[in-house]
């Protein structure tokens, strides 16, 4: 019996729809701080490159996820809802260049913990 790969955000885990809505968020709650183009702004990180995939890479998605929507904005943590944080991941992801697929990234506990961060699409 063959082992299945684990599904990572190569595999087309967000929808344009989705990162769409979540640009629209991002520019609201994060741009302040984050920059307009994910790059970071003094003491907030980027959200996109390398220093950004490296810490980052090989982590599930649903760590990065609940990392944001229970710390941030820095200025009301935890006021986004799971669905406004999928939304925003899926921005992020777009911005890095991952493609988009069919479904949209699903917030929910757990539905992300085997879709893995990768920074190059595996072979």
């Amino acid at each position: 019996m063959a082992r299945q790969q684990p599904r990572t955000i190569w595999d087309r885990v967000y929808t344009t729809e989705q990162a769409a809505r979540g640009e629209k968020l991002y520019a609201m709650q994060c741009a302040q701080c984050h920059g307009e183009g994910l790059t970071g702004v003094e003491m907030a990180p980027p959200l996109t490159g390398d220093m950004f995939n490296q810490n980052w890479e090989g982590v599930p998605l649903s760590d990065l996820l609940e990392r944001i929507r229970t710390s941030m904005p820095q200025t009301n943590p935890g006021s986004l809802t799971r669905a406004q944080t999928a939304d925003i991941v899926a921005h992020m992801l777009k911005v890095g260049n991952f493609p988009a697929g069919d479904m949209p990234l699903d917030g929910q506990p757990g539905a992300l913990t085997q879709t893995k961060f990768l920074t190059y699409k595996p072979q």
